[in-house]
């Protein structure tokens, strides 16, 4: 046991000063968990993962009664991405210290990174009664506050943390994000410029960019973009903000030029295949999406790329080879199901007609006057007046599919007010009907998944204007979409060139053969159009002097 102790002290304290030869040297032949525990941490220093997720598991077994060895198995594999792993240890070191603040710390951040807002809010709200003061505590509740759609009570908690001298750019960050569902855009921007001086990173250069962008800030835009072009470490996100911002050639331009002089990530070239689809270059889009894969086999984005890439050239059936694996990988995506849709569309597959079977599965319905209110037309005043006063900006999100509009930058169920919770809840009756009339199957991957009951899992209002549009598109997270109708341009509701009017079936790329809509609907005010969240759908553009608004959702099964 002597020798046991002295090795533990020399290991630990060579561990200490990064001396990480000497500690292996004086820890190889032990076999006592406490010493294989600290090997462990030692190889996970030098970076021999295998090795030390090896010497943990060799750990824990030993001793499975050892909190310590549990919470850093659980590091390990949420570091190597094993989050289910990772997740398990965790909660072993929970069940046997259940007050392992560490633990508890990390299974919350797991759980906040999976965006499992409701777990990750059972495991704060413990922490923060505990440990009221703990910054790393208050500021993890205050992100599932804002994620759970309570913006004012997360925006107060970050305020807080940077009132009493904790200034960190992401909390900066964060409150700015809450401030900006809040509609307060101008102690946003105060709050993202200062974050991004602090420092420079990839997601606060988007929500930066993307700000001032809505708020019509071109220059300072372009000035944002400009310099984050000549940093190699934010350049991929710089180009895929040039992107969005319809700029798809100097996007590729800035990416080809820095990679003349550095060495980009496999990433670089997703947003290069993606540019290039905007411009219509599917064989160099190609090209770009099979290099990304010959580096990163795995990169989900880019296979999506590769994919709309092949389609453009007529090759459906290569496609669905890349498709039909991502099918079985995360069968719930929607962007999927509308890629091996558009490939069977091509073939002249009859499963393309199951699949998409138009008639069956887009149906629209007239809104059940909302409680309070004595019809629809009244109803649809009083919402349009609510919705106004959340549409801040002056243009689209960068990310979104609208066009010449803006969208409400917060789930309308978060907002506490009378008419919208009225709305929600004239939805259900059609959202029910709906599911009855579609029905139940397991050959169809909507039917498939209805249970009869669902969630809302998002909720917003778009604001078309001036010519504006939405380009097609699908939802991947969701399971029905829909489309409410509160207000409708004059040209969409008599006009006969289907101005405004929504489409379905056409894929955001041109394809080989061509794949036009195959049905479109005209709007009325009042009107709820309900339907798969993997058809590809999109609109007309209105009349340059018209405004339309709606107030779609998403819903998913429970």
């Amino acid at each position: 046991m002597h020798a046991l102790n002295q090795a533990l002290q020399a290991g630990y304290a060579a561990f200490q000063r990064g001396d990480l030869n000497a500690a292996r040297t004086t820890l190889k032949g032990f076999s006592h968990p406490k010493a294989v525990h600290l090997l462990a941490l030692v190889e996970k220093a030098a970076g021999n993962f295998d090795d030390a997720e090896r010497l943990f598991k060799k750990a824990a077994k030993s001793d499975p009664q050892d909190p310590e060895i549990a919470n850093n198995q659980a590091v390990l594999a949420m570091q190597l991405g094993r989050n289910s792993a990772a997740e398990k240890a965790f909660r072993r070191a929970l069940a046997i210290k259940p007050d392992f603040q560490q633990a508890a710390t990390g299974l919350g951040r797991l759980l906040i990174d999976s965006k499992r807002w409701e777990d990750a809010g059972a495991v704060y709200a413990p922490l923060l009664a505990s440990a009221p003061q703990d910054v790393t505590v208050r500021y993890g509740y205050a992100t599932v506050q804002l994620e759970r759609g309570a913006a004012e009570t997360a925006e107060s908690m970050f305020l807080a943390l940077l009132s009493s001298g904790n200034d960190a750019p992401q909390i900066r960050f964060m409150r700015a994000r809450a401030l900006l569902e809040l509609g307060r855009t101008a102690e946003a921007l105060d709050e993202l410029r200062e974050s991004y001086a602090q420092g420079p990173s990839d997601l606060c250069l988007r929500v930066y960019a993307g700000a001032l962008w809505m708020t019509g800030d071109r220059n300072g835009f372009a000035q944002l973009l400009e310099a984050a072009a000549e940093r190699p470490e934010i350049v991929i996100t710089a180009a895929d903000l040039y992107r969005q911002a319809g700029q798809a050639d100097k996007a590729v331009y800035i990416l080809q030029a820095t990679r003349a002089k550095v060495t980009l990530p496999a990433d670089a070239w997703t947003v290069e295949a993606s540019a290039l689809i905007d411009q219509g270059k599917a064989q160099a889009a190609e090209d770009a999406a099979k290099k990304c894969l010959a580096e990163d086999p795995d990169n989900r984005l880019v296979k999506g790329s590769l994919i709309a890439s092949l389609l453009m050239q007529g090759k459906a059936d290569e496609a669905l080879e890349f498709t039909m694996p991502m099918r079985k990988a995360e069968p719930d995506d929607q962007h999927w199901i509308a890629c091996e849709a558009t490939a069977l569309r091509l073939l002249g597959s009859d499963r393309y007609k199951q699949l998409n079977d138009l008639d069956r599965f887009v149906r629209p319905y007239v809104l059940p006057v909302p409680e309070g209110f004595d019809d629809l037309k009244s109803f649809n005043e009083a919402f349009l007046a609510v919705l106004e006063t959340w549409h801040p900006y002056q243009t689209h999100p960068l990310e979104q599919s609208l066009r010449e509009g803006s969208q409400t930058p917060r789930d309308l169920t978060s907002i506490d007010n009378p008419v919208i919770r009225a709305f929600v809840q004239a939805l259900d009756q059609p959202i029910r009907k709906y599911m009855e009339e579609v029905g139940h199957g397991d050959d169809h991957p909507l039917t498939a998944r209805n249970t009869g009951n669902y969630r809302i899992a998002g909720s917003w209002s778009v604001k078309l204007h001036g010519g504006g549009w939405h380009v097609n598109h699908v939802h991947p997270e969701g399971w029905i979409s829909s489309s409410y109708y509160v207000s409708v341009p004059e040209e969409t509701r008599h006009g006969d060139d289907r101005a405004g009017w929504i489409k379905f079936g056409e894929p955001p790329f041109e394809t080989s053969p061509a794949t036009p809509p195959e049905k479109w609907i005209r709007p009325e005010e009042g009107l709820l159009v309900l339907f798969p969240s993997f058809l590809w759908h999109g609109t007309a553009p209105i009349h340059d002097d018209s405004i339309r608004v709606t107030a779609p959702f998403d819903a998913v099964p429970v």
